[in-house]
This record gives C-alpha cells, sequence and structure tokens, in this order.
C-alpha cells in the first residue's frame, strides 16, 4: 500500500501548502488506508496547450484506527477540458477517455474540473 501512495504522490509535482476541500477521488486500499484527492485552487494554465493548472492536496486515513495523515504540499497537474482531453503530470501528458469514462484519479480530475454540474 505504501508503495501505491508513494508513486501517487511522486506523480504529482509538489507546490505550496493549502487546506484540503471535498474529495474529487477517493482509493480503498485492502489494508484498510483510504487515500483522498482534494482540488485546493485552480487557474488559468501557464501552457496555451491546457485549460488550468490545478493545486491537488492528498489525505489518508486507515479505518482500523491506525492514523490519519494530511500532506501539508499541493500538488500540480495541467488539465486540458477540450479534444484531445488531457491531464498532465510532471510533464506527461496523460489521455483522458471521455466517452468509456476511465477509472483513475486523472480521469476523476478532468470531470471535476471540466464537466459542469447540472442541477
Amino acid at each position: 500500500m505504501r508503495i501505491s501512495v508513494s508513486a501517487l504522490v511522486s506523480g504529482l509535482v509538489l507546490a505550496t501548502p493549502a487546506a484540503a476541500t471535498e474529495p474529487f477521488h477517493t482509493a480503498r486500499f485492502p489494508d484498510h488506508t483510504i487515500v483522498s484527492l482534494s482540488l485546493v485552487g485552480n487557474q488559468t494554465a501557464a501552457s496555451i496547450e491546457y485549460d488550468y493548472d490545478v493545486y491537488i492536496s492528498l489525505s489518508t486515513v486507515s479505518t482500523d484506527g491506525e492514523g490519519t495523515y494530511s500532506d501539508p504540499s499541493r500538488h500540480k497537474a495541467s488539465v486540458r477540458c477540450h479534444a484531445p482531453e488531457a491531464v498532465a503530470v510532471r510533464g506527461v501528458s496523460y489521455p483522458i477517455p471521455t466517452s468509456t469514462g476511465g477509472a483513475d484519479w486523472k480521469d476523476d480530475l478532468w470531470r471535476a474540473v471540466c464537466i459542469v454540474p447540472v442541477s
């Protein structure tokens, strides 16, 4: 489990500390650990290839009472809402399969940023 969380954290670029908001992605692991990713900020993208630069916080909680952790850092990703839809992390662009509905945190991030809620 620690390898999975470490891989997730190392795949994100460190920025500055921030407080977490509602999670856009939650992953549950067999060791009873829950990892949540939340949007904590966004701005117009620095690159013309993307629409937004977003900042993500990471927190973990153990459902078996072993403790919690809230990463004090913010992690940067860039999001392109228009075709070809993508999320970029540390210079690597990941395509988002909008027609098939992906299942990882990058897909959930794209949906949280690009899909307007309908009431």
